[in-house]
């Protein structure tokens, strides 16, 4: 049953690489260095009046911090500007970033020695109190094709391929990253049973909006 898993897969994962090679080859898939990373958008129905919304990290001891903060207008506007550098407290090696205590599957950074770290949560705050926080996703229950943005710092350039088994669920990885900040797109290409298939690239959708929940 596993090895039929697995050849399923690997075709799937032949036609997706297809697609995203073709989708490199236009001016829109191409990743660009960029020296200040902003990240702009309108938050979807927002009537909580201006807010303050600010991007945390973790770092080594499991904590989190904010690392940057901007208005978010009665409109629900905003735009988060990150900064070019994360301390040193915050980065992971490349396995720890998406996949860590996952078994089985392998997947082949390039170059191996890459460092990085993940925005984990977009909170909404009133003053200094928390009162929610924001996601960018196309969905609100999983369906095949549902995917979620993502946001990862990484020290170097770097290329990604394989698979890695995570309990039941499959993670699939074909993409680059530059060094500072990259959109990662987060897919799920399957629900089947016995586990989830989910495929992490750089390829966005066009759909995804950004949605408040509060806490």
């Amino acid at each position: 049953m596993k090895n039929l898993i697995v050849k399923k897969l690997s075709i799937a994962f032949l036609f997706i690489a297809c697609a995203f090679i073709i989708y490199n080859c236009d001016d829109a898939g191409v990743i660009e260095t960029k020296t200040d990373y902003c990240i702009s958008g309108r938050v979807s129905g927002w009537s909580y009046g201006s807010k303050t919304l600010h991007a945390y990290l973790r770092n080594n001891s499991g904590n989190s911090f904010s690392i940057a903060s901007c208005p978010v207008n009665s409109n629900g506007d905003f735009n988060l500007c990150l900064p070019t550098s994360v301390p040193d407290s915050a980065l992971f090696t490349s396995d720890s970033i998406f996949y860590s205590g996952c078994s089985g599957g392998n997947v082949s950074f390039n170059p191996p020695d890459v460092k990085g770290t993940e925005i984990l949560s977009f909170k909404i705050t009133s003053g200094e109190t928390p009162v929610g926080y924001i996601i960018y996703n196309n969905y609100d229950t999983l369906f095949e094709g549902a995917f979620s943005i993502m946001y990862i710092w990484v020290n170097k350039d770097v290329s990604v391929s394989g698979s890695k088994y995570c309990g039941s669920d499959t993670l699939i990885f074909i993409g680059s990253a530059v060094s500072g900040w990259n959109l990662i797109v987060k897919t799920y290409i399957s629900l089947a049973l016995p586990g989830y298939t989910i495929l992490y690239n750089n390829v966005q959708p066009s759909s995804a909006m950004w949605k408040y929940k509060s806490y």
